[in-house]
């Protein structure tokens, strides 16, 4: 029996009751994987009520990087109030007396793990390892060969997001069996976790040159090939043209490159900083808590913030450090998928999915939004937000919640495998349905009119041309979706405002308008007149018999040309097109990015 002293998410209690399982049927290295913001740490910290252990045995609890570590302790002893928490890293020792200790991977290796092991000799029952992808690593395998070693039945735990490694070293070298997982789908799905939007923006830089090594690019190489003044300013003009203001963090390839980067963030005016693995500790604290706050919007860096980093207020995630590996892209975009600090008691407490999802979209957050920069690769295969969600890699959402524009690829791929292989957009996609719908309806036909006079006729219906002035097809019909959409997902948002953008539709040109086409003789040749509610007749063609000038119409009217011709008003170009960028490489770093 699994007794609480807090109230459990139901996921939460399975993947203790599937530990307890698992250690009862003989299974004594288990592997749990939980998608970031899923609560693995108060997981660990119910371990030592659950397993029942014998009252001298140690709990050893490893991690690598001293935000986890801290994590892991506040909340193994707010759970285990009676329990002597020690901490093993650097300069500090845990005392003989602890009975649970955590500790760093870094800490425990050469002199200092022989003389832990003699410290706490056969007394250690139960090793959990903390993001558990790293375990088979040669510093987690000395740790864990050290403690069986010391005593064979000690139960072994690893806790993961990612239970796959980009290296290609296996994890079931150190697990015997993955007695339970959550991923991210899964958990947005349960309403545990925001639902994402995303957008691809695809640069011209080219990524075959590239070299890799243990499944990925190699980092100088990368750097050197995407940190160029005229990438840089994709991911600037991103921002600004789909999430101004948002609280952003972005992933770069090197240092240098996020200084870059949040130069040209703050030469356009946003709060914004970087931060790595170089920066001072108390300079790294003051960012961080100004990111927090108000004082920072968006927050560059490089590698530093994929694991243990929890800032719940994150809208949007920045992909700029294009990756070969599942596991690393699935760090990053895991940063953004947490709900506010203020839903964890109320999700925690209502009973079903659908209210859950509910409570998150009335939030001031109601999902996260990912920016993929995209490059130009043909011997590499880019994982991006797609891919994670089993679509091609080079599908543009267009800022469609991903699960939905998944769903609906999933439906073309069964209805027309064809059209499936040849969409490269969620806007292709949805045009596509429509088509196949469009072939099962009765469409109008040409009716005489006169003599030698033919007519086709088409109902009014709602309309729009895109910030190009180009009609977008099937307008009515991708408008009510889109507005249905974020009913579902924002209801706390503008439906139709939020529609229109997403269709980049001008609101100016939106109208109900009917049209017909009439074919008209005169002299030896066949007049065609388009004719609509809101225009003067224009003449379109001329053709040599009536056959002809429905033939042509038919053409014109199934690819969209017949409305080609701008709208007469108008339009303002986005920030990226009225930009004009010197291509360059920087020469020198610029001015340094600060809080």
């Amino acid at each position: 029996m699994i007794y609480d002293t807090l109230r459990l998410r139901p996921y939460q209690t399975e993947a203790q009751q599937a530990i307890v399982s698992a250690r009862d049927r003989g299974v004594k290295s288990q592997l749990v994987s939980l998608a970031t913001g899923l609560g693995k740490t108060v997981i660990i910290a119910t371990l030592p009520r659950i397993l029942e252990l014998r009252p001298t045995d140690v709990i050893l609890v490893v991690a690598h990087r001293d935000e986890l570590i801290q994590q892991i302790v506040d909340k193994m002893r707010s759970q285990n109030p009676q329990a002597h928490v020690g901490i093993e890293k650097a300069e500090e020792r845990a005392s003989i007396g602890c009975s649970i200790v955590v500790a760093t991977v870094q800490t425990l290796t050469g002199k200092r793990l022989d003389e832990f092991a003699l410290r706490f000799g056969r007394r250690i029952g139960l090793f959990v390892i903390d993001e558990a992808h790293h375990a088979a690593a040669p510093t987690y395998r000395a740790i864990l060969d050290k403690v069986t070693a010391k005593r064979n039945d000690a139960l072994v735990i690893g806790f993961t997001a990612t239970p796959q490694r980009g290296d290609g070293a296996r994890l079931g070298e150190v697990f015997d069996e993955t007695v339970y997982a959550m991923d991210a789908r899964a958990a947005i799905d349960s309403g545990y976790l925001v639902p994402v939007r995303s957008y691809a923006i695809s640069s011209d830089t080219d990524l075959d040159a590239v070299a890799s090594r243990g499944g990925d690019f190699v980092l100088g190489a990368l750097a050197e090939a995407v940190d160029t003044e005229e990438r840089n300013h994709l991911i600037i003009d991103a921002y600004l043209t789909y999430t101004p203001k948002a609280k952003a963090l972005v992933f770069t390839a090197s240092v240098e490159h996020a200084r870059h980067v949040a130069q040209l963030f703050l030469d356009e005016g946003v709060k914004a900083a970087f931060a790595s693995g170089e920066t001072k500790d108390d300079e790294r604290e003051a960012i961080v808590a100004g990111f927090r706050g108000d004082r920072i919007d968006v927050l560059v860096n490089c590698g530093l913030y994929l694991e243990g980093f929890d800032v719940p207020s994150i809208e949007v995630i920045i992909n700029a450090r294009p990756t070969k590996s599942t596991t690393l892209y699935t760090q990053i975009t895991g940063r953004g998928l947490r709900p506010l600090d203020e839903l964890s008691f109320v999700l925690s407490n209502l009973p079903t999915a659908d209210p859950r999802r509910e409570v998150i979209a009335q939030s001031r957050k109601p999902y996260a939004i990912v920016i993929d920069i995209v490059d130009q690769v043909r011997r590499h295969q880019l994982v991006t937000l797609p891919a994670l969600w089993g679509l091609p890699s080079q599908i543009d959402s267009e800022g469609r919640p991903i699960s939905e524009v998944a769903r609906r690829y999933e439906e073309l791929c069964e209805r027309s495998p064809r059209d499936a292989a040849r969409v490269r957009t969620a806007a292709q996609i949805e045009t596509a349905l429509i088509d196949l719908d469009d072939t099962s309806q009765v469409k109008p036909v040409w009716q005489p009119v006169g003599v030698d006079h033919w007519r086709i006729a088409f109902p009014p219906k709602l309309m729009a041309r895109d910030r190009r002035g180009r009609l977008i097809p099937h307008f009515a019909e991708l408008f009510e979706q889109h507005k249905t959409m974020v009913q579902k997902i924002a209801p706390h948002e503008s439906a139709q405002a939020s529609a229109l953008r997403l269709l980049n539709a001008d609101p100016r040109s939106v109208r109900v308008e009917s049209f017909q086409i009439d074919i008209e003789p005169r002299g030896d040749a066949f007049f065609a007149t388009l004719r609509t509610s809101n225009g003067v007749p224009r003449e379109i063609f001329t053709a040599a018999s009536v056959v002809d000038a429905m033939g042509k119409s038919q053409e014109l009217l199934e690819s969209g040309a017949l409305f080609a011709a701008p709208a007469p008003f108008k339009t303002k170009a986005p920030p990226a097109e009225r930009r004009r960028i010197p291509w360059r490489r920087r020469r020198s770093a610029p001015q340094t990015a600060t809080a």
